[in-house]
């Protein structure tokens, strides 16, 4: 009688394939939680950039001779606005800061306003 060879997976390639899997699920993880920390820094900078666009409208319903620097607070968010006064038009910049991932992060945005 000659040994019959039995078909199937030895325990070593097992264990191979069980590490390369695993190695890819850690992957993918650690892909998940980047692309979650992008996303809560792009939603946090939208939400900066349309404060500062806020600010930008109540500076140009304001008259030239009106406009003056100043810093205001609302719900976490810090925002310091600067007037330069050019000859025909004000140099606006208003600097946003706000919590990004646990850190605050200030955005800087810059306008020019005719007089």
């Amino acid at each position: 009688m000659t040994p019959h060879s039995e078909r199937g997976f030895t325990i070593a390639e097992l264990m191979v394939a069980v590490v390369i899997f695993s190695v890819g699920l850690l992957a993918m993880a650690g892909t998940a939680a980047v692309i979650m920390t992008t996303l809560t820094s792009t939603q946090s900078r939208t939400i900066a950039a349309g404060v500062a666009e806020s600010r930008f409208e109540r500076l140009r319903t304001t008259g030239c001779a009106s406009r003056a620097s100043g810093s205001a607070k609302t719900r976490g968010i810090a925002e310091v606005w600067t007037l330069n006064h050019l000859a025909r038009a004000d140099d606006v910049t208003v600097a946003v800061t706000f919590l990004s991932s646990h850190q605050p992060r200030t955005e800087t945005f810059r306008s020019f306003m005719p007089c």
